[in-house]
């Protein structure tokens, strides 16, 4: 091997090292890519289903932590599509991103034009270690044209900073590689070695947390038909599966709620923050029109009030005033709202509500119940 070879390879594996790469801006645009058929909605309905997505084990970020963050250039339009896409992740994900200076301390340090070509991340909290002055993310120039592609690489890049890895990767991949095609795609494509490709596209050599494999994951690499041998090829998402928001969501969980205050928004509560009962055997979901109890031991709904015909524009409240309304459309956005269940306990003002250890959902007001799931109004 000549020296120039050497030293090549040695600042390549130390960049590497530590890097988790995305080369978007070398791949093939949405447009030209062959599209395997995976059933997407399906794959997507159930979160109570569906597997962990590949995450490292180490090092990850406190739960509830802040995020201090800071741009090292982009211009104000660049940084405030950062800011709105990359806070998906805070939905599911019990962490807030925190917005600094240039000049103040950060964990995360984002540059557009600064840096290596195409857009990467250090891996989890490895950002906050060693140079805590150098780059740590690379999200390239924000110039496409392609707003799902932008949208992709925030979200992919972020995906690496909270410690997930790419999925295609992972060690319990279903890819059919044809490995002297894809030995020869990222040859042409990075300039990588053999060992590179087994490194950073075949299997991850970071020590991961995994069940199955996820084809629909925002970590996902693009991956032609022509490189598989069985011809199925995977195409890049734009949005978060729901493996990524499950996965996400098991790392970094929320506390446990098992009460609704006055004047609350139950329609607002996402999912990953429900309110569950202090012994998680049970669950308030609100969807379709619908409010509901469900068993999580035996998967079944043990109470459940509203109509699924007024789904659209639904809402559902606790009012101040301490009745629980269920609202909604029956037809169309310009259709009147109607009320389509209510508790009538409209002169409890400033009840709360708690979902106990046995799934009955109570409305108590001064430390008495005045109406529950199981029993009605008191």
């Amino acid at each position: 091997m000549n020296m120039q070879r050497f030293f090549k390879l040695l600042i390549f594996f130390s960049f590497m090292l530590f890097f988790s790469c995305n080369h978007e801006e070398n791949q093939i645009s949405v447009d030209e890519m062959e599209l395997c058929s995976f059933n997407f909605i399906d794959s997507k309905s159930n979160p109570n289903t569906k597997p962990d997505a590949a995450i490292i084990t180490w090092p990850r970020w406190e739960i509830g932590q802040t995020i201090k963050i800071k741009f090292l250039d982009g211009d104000v339009t660049e940084q405030e599509k950062v800011k709105k896409i990359a806070a998906e992740w805070t939905k599911y994900a019990n962490l807030n991103f925190e917005y600094v200076t240039a000049q103040e301390y950060a964990d995360i340090r984002i540059g557009f034009n600064v840096g290596s070509y195409g857009a990467w991340s250090l891996l989890g909290m490895k950002s906050a270690y060693g140079n805590i002055n150098a780059q740590s993310m690379r999200l390239g120039p924000l110039t496409s044209v392609n707003e799902a592609s932008v949208r992709r690489t925030i979200l992919h890049e972020f995906g690496h900073a909270l410690g997930l890895i790419h999925e295609n990767s992972s060690p319990v991949s279903t890819i059919k590689w044809d490995l002297p095609k894809v030995y020869k795609y990222y040859s042409d494509l990075n300039g990588w070695s053999k060992d590179e490709v087994d490194q950073y596209v075949i299997k991850s050599p970071e020590s991961t947390n995994y069940s199955e494999y996820d084809s629909l994951s925002i970590m996902h690499y693009y991956v032609p038909a022509s490189l598989t041998t069985n011809g199925v090829g995977v195409n890049e998402m734009s949005d978060l599966s729901m493996t990524d928001i499950v996965s996400i969501n098991n790392w970094y969980p929320f506390p446990i709620r098992s009460v609704i205050e006055s004047g609350e928004r139950i329609d607002f509560i996402p999912w990953t923050k429900a309110i569950k009962s202090s012994n998680e055997l049970f669950v308030l979901q609100f969807d379709s029109g619908m409010l509901s109890v469900k068993d999580l031991t035996y998967n079944r709904i043990i109470w459940q009030e509203g109509n699924p015909k007024y789904s659209i524009r639904s809402s559902c409240y606790l009012q101040s005033d301490g009745n629980l309304v269920i609202k909604g459309h029956s037809a169309g956005f310009n259709a009147p709202e109607q009320i389509i269940w209510m508790s009538d306990t409209a002169q409890y003002p400033g009840a709360t509500l708690r979902l106990q250890d046995d799934g009955d959902l109570q409305l108590i007001y001064n430390e008495v119940v005045k109406w529950s799931s199981k029993n009605g109004k008191m």
